[in-house]
């Protein structure tokens, strides 16, 4: 590994457990399509963009999540939700960010983020 690489591994397990961290790495569901995708996300986004000082690891999950619900990525809403309850978001603060969308991206996209949402913290046996 290089150091980006080993720096944007070691920032992706602030906001997943260990295993997942190492398995989102080693089983790749697309390396046999697009090989270098991993390598990229894992380089760029969490060793070049996510380390970069200035935001707390809650606040960034919270622009994530945002800027997943706009572009109505459900399984990315599904990952970083996830994502932002590991690093301390709690599900109040998770919905209130989604309404604050509403106004900008509309009732469809929002109500299906927080169908995922809801889903997320049935899965954890979380209450809002």
């Amino acid at each position: 590994m290089n150091e980006r690489f080993t720096k944007g591994f070691e920032t992706i397990k602030q906001y997943v457990t260990e295993e997942e961290a190492t398995r989102m790495v080693e089983h790749d569901v697309l390396a046999d399509i697009a090989p270098d995708l991993r390598k990229m996300i894992v380089e760029f986004a969490y060793g070049d963009v996510y380390s970069r000082p200035g935001l707390d690891n809650k606040s960034r999950a919270l622009v994530v999540i945002t800027a997943v619900v706009t572009q109505g990525a459900a399984p990315q809403t599904k990952t970083h939700i996830t994502r932002g309850l590991h690093v301390g978001l709690t599900p109040k603060e998770i919905v209130e960010a989604l309404l604050q969308l509403v106004p900008y991206i509309g009732f469809p996209r929002v109500q299906n983020a927080l169908t995922i949402a809801q889903q997320v913290f049935q899965e954890k046996e979380l209450t809002v």
